[in-house]
Order: structure tokens, then C-alpha cells, then sequence
């Protein structure tokens, strides 16, 4: 019978005790705080987030450029291989006209024999002569042996003197002459396909000096011979 009376007392005590304002400010500060350590876990979590993605795409990119790095290199590489082949196929061709006064050079993608003209005609002549027969049998070996397949530019070309002794109008028709004529003996006495054959004049418009000395014109009279892959 008496403690009956002592648990409505503690029950009253204890509604007594939150309805104090000192305790609801406590317990209110307690939420607040709560709330905040809540909102701090939340953004902590936020950045742990977006650091971690931040790792994973940094990584990401890493192994892209690396990749990339990788990729040109092996470019490169491959790149400088071709221009060592290149090279060495052209080296290869001098030392096969060794002695017969054919030049050998590269531009770009092609291969180009340069027949000067004291090689292959007399002044102010379109009819080849013994030397230059004889050069271009070569030449037609390497044509069909090593390059079949391939198309075959016969470009004439001239100095700039003025024709004054000779049938020709101009170094236009010379050069379109000696062109013919180099081309007219691969086809007929070396058996080059006829269908690779394609033959252009130049004349004095595309000079290799500046026709200023006897050595550049005579370098500036010549047919050559344009390999094209």
C-alpha cells in the first residue's frame, strides 16, 4: 500500500524534472547537437565520396595517358623504322648504279633517278645515245625485277638557255621529246609494262639550281624517273 503512493511520486518527480527549462534547454542543445555531429558525418561522407571518385578517374586518366604515351611511341618508332627502310632501299639503289652516273634520292613517298643529260643525249638532241642506253637497261631491270606494279612518272626537263640551234620550238617540246624518247625505249627495248609508264615535260620551269653557273644548267638538263608507291 505505501509504495503505490512512491511510484506516482517518482512518476511526478520525474514530469516535474523535464517540464524544467534549465533540462528542456539541455536536452533541446543535445538535438541540436546531435543534428550538427549528423550533418558533420554527412559531409565527411560526401568528401570520402568524392575523393575516392576523384582517385578512381585521376587513375583512370593516368592509364589513358599512359596508353597514349605507350601508343606514340609505338608510332614513333614504327615511323623511324620506315624512314631506316626507306633509306636503306635508296642506298641500295646507288650502290646498284654504281658507275653509270644515275643519281638516287628520296622525296617524300617516291624514288627518284635522275639521268642527267650528258649521260643520255647530245646537245639539242632527243635521240638517246650509247651511255644512256646502256643506263637505262639498268634501270629497266630494277623496274621490273623490284618495282613492278608500281607507276612510273618520265618527267624531261631543261636549263633555261634558249633553243637557237636546233628543230625544237622551244625547252618545253625538247623536254617533252627526251621524255618520249626514254620512255619509247623501256617500253620497246627493256619490256617495261607500257601501262605504267606516264610521261611529263617540264622544260626550264622546274629547275634543281638557279641555272647561275655551267655546273647547275647541266644539272638542270636531265630526265627523271619518279617511282611512285
Amino acid at each position: 500500500m505505501i509504495r503505490i503512493p512512491l511510484l506516482l511520486l517518482g512518476a511526478a518527480v520525474l514530469a516535474v524534472s523535464c517540464q524544467n527549462p534549465r533540462n528542456l534547454e539541455i536536452i533541446a542543445d543535445q538535438d541540436r547537437n546531435m543534428e550538427a555531429m549528423d550533418r558533420e558525418n554527412s559531409r565527411l561522407r560526401n568528401e570520402r565520396d568524392m575523393a575516392m571518385a576523384s582517385a578512381t578517374e585521376k587513375g583512370e586518366m593516368l592509364t589513358l595517358e599512359q596508353a597514349s604515351a605507350t601508343d606514340l611511341r609505338n608510332r614513333v618508332a614504327a615511323m623511324e623504322a620506315d624512314i631506316a627502310e626507306r633509306d636503306a632501299e635508296v642506298e641500295a639503289l646507288r650502290g646498284r648504279f654504281a658507275g653509270t652516273s644515275i643519281g638516287v634520292e628520296r622525296r617524300g613517298d617516291w624514288i627518284v633517278l635522275n639521268l642527267p643529260s650528258a649521260l643520255t643525249f647530245q646537245s639539242g638532241s632527243a635521240t638517246l645515245n650509247t651511255k644512256g642506253k646502256s643506263g637505262l637497261q639498268k634501270v629497266a631491270t630494277e623496274m621490273t625485277d623490284n618495282y613492278a606494279g608500281k607507276t612510273f612518272w618520265i618527267e624531261g626537263h631543261t636549263d633555261n638557255d634558249p633553243i637557237k640551234r636546233s628543230k625544237w620550238e622551244s625547252n618545253l617540246h625538247l623536254s617533252a621529246a627526251r621524255a618520249l624518247s626514254v620512255a619509247d625505249f623501256l617500253i620497246k627495248s627493256a619490256s617495261v609494262d607500257s601501262s605504267a609508264i606516264r610521261v611529263a615535260a617540264h622544260g626550264e620551269y622546274s629547275p634543281k639550281g638557279d641555272n647561275a653557273s655551267k655546273e647547275a644548267k647541266a644539272g638542270n638538263r636531265r630526265v627523271e624517273i619518279v617511282i611512285l608507291d
